[in-house]
Formats: C-alpha cells, structure tokens, sequence
C-alpha cells in the first residue's frame, strides 16, 4: 500500500562516483516529484559526481571504495553479501541501479516490489568476457573460474528482480539472451538527453570532439591513431578528448599522445562540454559494445553528425550516411570516415541528418519512466 500521497521508494547504487550516465540516470529519477526517495550506497564521492546529488537524501551503507578492478570487485561483493538495508518494508519500490553485480543486493534485501534499473548485465561476464579476459596472465587463469561462479549467482539474484527498466534495445535484449528475465517484464524508457537552450554557434570550428569517460574501453588511443591516419591533421583540424578520469594510467598514456593537433583533456565542466559541443565540426564515439550511448545523442541534440562504431547501442540511433557514420573499431575504417567529412555534400546531407533526428529528450523519458511506475504499481498492488 502506497504511504500518503508520495510513493517511497529505495534507490540502492553501489558507489556514486562520477559524471557518467549512471549518475545521469539516478538523478532523472530523483527530479520526479511524485517520489519521494531514499539513496543507498556503499560509497559517495562529493567531489568528482554530480552537485545535484547533495539535494537528495544520500545515505552511506558501510564503505566499499572502489580502487583497483580486483580489489573493486571483491570489496562490493562482500558487501553486497553482507549488508542489509534498514527498514527496507517502509518503502513501495526497492529500485536496485546496476551494471551488473549490484542486483546481487537482493539476497539479503528481498522486497514484494523490486525493479532493476539495469544499464547492462555484467560486461566483465558476457559482452566484454574476452577482452578482459586477453588483459594478463592472471586474468586468463582466474576469470573463466570466476565468471562460471558469478554466472550462477546472477541468475538466482535476477530471480528475486521482479521487472527490469532499460534506456535501449541493446540492454533489453542482453536480458532476455543471458535468460536473466523475461521481455515481458521488461520496459524500455528509451535514452534521454538534457537538450540544450542554445544549440547552435556563430561558427563551427574545425575540431573533431570526442567526450567520455577516460578508461580502456572507450578506446581513445584508436581515436588520435585513425585522427593521425587521416587528411584532417594537415587541413587544420584539431582532435580534442574530454571526460572524466576513471583510469588514470590510461589517462596520463593519452598523454604523451598530445601533440598540436591533438588534446587530452580531464574533467571537462558542463560549460567546457557544452561549448565544445557547440563549436565542434562532429563528434567520435568508439567504445567497445556500448550499452546504450548517451554521448553520440547529447551529439545529435547539437545537431552535430557522429562518426561511431558499429557496435551496441548507438547503432540504434546513428544511422549510417544519414545523421553520421557507422564504422569497424580499426584505424583505417575510422581514419576513411574523418577523410569523409571533409567532402562538402556528405556533411551537409549529415549535418540536416543530425537537425533531424528522433528528439529524445527529458520530457518524453519522464513521461515514460511515470506510465512505467504507475504500471508497476498497479501490478503489485491490485
């Protein structure tokens, strides 16, 4: 039953951390009005996250820092195991956020109405098994162990998952091939974007962006290859890669990549963000499988074509000689489509392409995330 007039709910995310879409997608859900929400984590980094948290009711669960990708792992499974949530009853959803692992919270937190907001199944146990797995010795030894022993964990904690809400196709389906739950009660928002109040610029500049998070999956180094590969370079173009640290030896390898062509930048702030993207020619993307990818639609807003990797989600949403490009993760695929855009036609055909894509915004996922928690309330409660 439904307390007063405020539907309560238990948001748990094992660590607030950054300015990713995790966190992006944590706070849309806190803006509804019509909840009143509790968060939950194991780890709350003021400093290097959003500032929009400090407006909610954040509420630390022990600590489980996350250094290291094995001491990481380790640390938030023990607590996952072991913690139990306070007064877990008093609320009407229990919404778990997970990327995997997270979901595992349940075996010590069973409620009648519990949703995961999943942005992918584990990626270490399924999509990016492999390229883990190829990083070191020890992993080549230890994961596929590991992996066996998650997998089993997995699909007993998704048992106790009674609906799942995605941002893409992508994820939905990984969901339903991993036998984790069934599309039935799975539900897709779709992705949204903070659309800009200004969109456009006095004058496009000759740089090719590049925003995300600096870790190895991103791919970044692939980037200045293909960008050092192609004709831009010596027709005046700068490439420019902003984002959050989350790898800092990956980072500072990116590093001692610069040259004056190309610009690594760290932790970019939404004013730097916001100009870049104004004053950008177009965008990269080339993270590997991506899950849903914000980046390459916060591109779209800004009527910017994306050059992307065929891979994941942003293949949903780019389409390929339309509103961008579409190529494979090698140098000399990618290096073909920056020489591309220098042809006049095929970027004015992209640039109209981009002004005319689907608008996923704010309004439109608020209203899907409201229909799809009145649906499930309906469900639980009749």
């Amino acid at each position: 039953m439904v307390h007063n007039d405020k539907i309560k709910m238990a948001i748990f995310v094992p660590w607030i951390k950054s300015k990713g879409g995790v966190e992006r997608a944590i706070l849309k859900v806190l803006e509804d009005k019509d909840y009143e929400s509790d968060i939950f984590t194991f780890f709350y980094d003021k400093k290097n996250t959003f500032n929009d948290f400090e407006k909610y009711n954040v509420k630390l669960l022990g600590n489980a820092e996350p250094k290291g990708f094995i001491g990481r792992g380790a640390s938030l499974f023990k607590s996952l195991l072991l913690t139990k949530i306070p007064n877990l009853e008093y609320y009407d959803i229990f919404m778990i956020s997970t990327a995997g692992i997270a979901e595992l919270i349940t075996f010590r937190n069973r409620h009648k109405n519990t949703v995961a907001m999943c942005h992918t199944p584990l990626r270490v146990a399924h999509t990016m098994y492999e390229y883990y797995k190829k990083q070191s010795l020890k992993n080549r030894i230890f994961l596929p162990l590991i992996v066996s022993f998650y997998k089993l964990l997995e699909k007993s904690a998704w048992k106790r998952v009674d609906y799942a809400i995605v941002f893409s196709n992508e994820v939905k389906n990984r969901l339903i091939n991993y036998g984790l739950i069934g599309s039935d009660k799975i539900f897709n928002l779709g992705p949204y974007v903070n659309y800009p109040k200004t969109k456009k610029t006095d004058k496009t500049e000759k740089i090719i962006f590049y925003p995300s998070r600096f870790i190895r999956y991103k791919r970044q180094e692939l980037a200045i290859k293909a960008f050092n590969l192609s004709n831009l370079p010596k027709n005046g173009f700068k490439l420019i890669l902003g984002g959050f640290v989350e790898d800092r030896e990956y980072f500072e390898s990116l590093k001692k990549l610069e040259t004056k062509n190309v610009i690594v930048k760290e932790n970019l702030s939404e004013k730097e963000l916001t100009d870049l993207y104004k004053k950008c020619y177009a965008t990269l993307f080339l993270a590997i499988n991506e899950d849903t990818g914000f980046t390459p639609l916060e591109s779209l807003a800004y009527e910017k074509p994306v050059i992307s990797v065929n891979e994941g989600g942003p293949k949903e949403f780019i389409k390929d000689k339309e509103n961008g490009l579409l190529v494979n993760a090698d140098e000399n695929s990618i290096a073909n489509a920056l020489n591309r855009i220098l042809e006049k036609k095929l970027y004015i055909k992209l640039k109209k392409g981009a002004e005319k894509s689907t608008r996923y915004d704010e309004k439109r996922f608020m209203r899907n995330l409201k229909n799809t928690m009145s649906l499930i309330l309906e469900k639980t409660y009749k």
